[in-house]
């Protein structure tokens, strides 16, 4: 069976940069399961992977634009200490983690400088601008089990949300 929608896949893989530092998998290869066609995996990876059959090993590279997009400047803020009272606290070279208190959603930044006046913040993904190299073998392909889409589209099924007659 080959990587298709609706199919459960199974992958070993291992993703490092042009530098040769790896992303995952430095030890060796990394598990990862997924069923295909509803963006569990990053969509670039996704696309590459649809058509390959169990067994198959490839190797291949996803560029920056593709991946988490290019490293984009406007997203690195200079913050004084009066506007940010927090960046005092907070140490160069480390990534935070933030809530917004309303809507409770999640983001972070990582801390690029901190002066006696100010923090400069970056918010670009910690892989934007850089292209991932792949090394990938599908273990397993087979069809996704009704109760694994149901999961995955809950609405596309109203008729199986009814007990049995």
């Amino acid at each position: 069976m080959q990587v298709s929608k609706d199919a459960f896949v199974i992958l070993e893989y291992r993703v490092h940069l042009d530098d040769g530092s790896y992303v995952k998998g430095e030890d060796g290869p990394v598990s990862l399961n997924f069923v295909a066609g509803y963006q569990q995996v990053l969509p670039s990876l996704e696309q590459r992977l649809m058509g390959l059959a169990e067994g198959t090993t490839s190797a291949f590279t996803i560029p920056a634009a593709e991946a988490f997009g290019e490293y984009d400047a406007s997203q690195v803020h200079v913050r004084s200490f009066e506007e940010f009272p927090a960046g005092r606290s907070l140490v160069p070279g480390k990534w935070i983690i933030a809530s917004n208190d309303e809507t409770q959603a999640q983001y972070s930044y990582f801390v690029k400088d901190r002066t006696d006046q100010t923090v400069t913040l970056d918010f670009n993904h910690p892989l934007a601008g850089k292209d991932l190299h792949y090394q990938v073998k599908i273990v397993a392909v087979r069809p996704a089990l009704q109760e694994e889409l149901e999961y995955l589209r809950p609405c596309e099924h109203p008729e199986e949300t009814a007990p049995p007659a």
